[in-house]
């Protein structure tokens, strides 16, 4: 099946203020391969590729819980929004 420039592809994570886009390997607040991590919100999750540990993992970003905006870690204010509980 053909994709259009309108879809969006599946398993992109994609940052709406800085324009970041990777593939991701999961999305929610257990990460596969771990054994006693369970992130705080449900955020996109990549396998590190720079470590063959499987449990080795970076957390990409998350839906902002101020403007449900999907945004990423990064070191400016706004990137960490989806950190905080209303």
């Amino acid at each position: 099946m053909e994709q259009t420039a309108t879809e969006t592809p599946r398993n992109v994570f994609s940052c709406q203020l800085c324009g970041l886009s990777t593939s991701y390997t999961y999305y929610g607040q257990k990460p596969p391969n771990t054994r006693a991590i369970v992130l705080l919100e449900e955020c996109f999750v990549a396998k590190d590729p720079f470590s063959p540990d499987k449990e080795k993992f970076l957390v990409l970003g998350s839906a902002c819980s101020l403007c449900n905006m999907c945004v990423c870690v990064g070191p400016t204010i706004p990137g960490l929004f989806f950190f905080i509980k209303a």
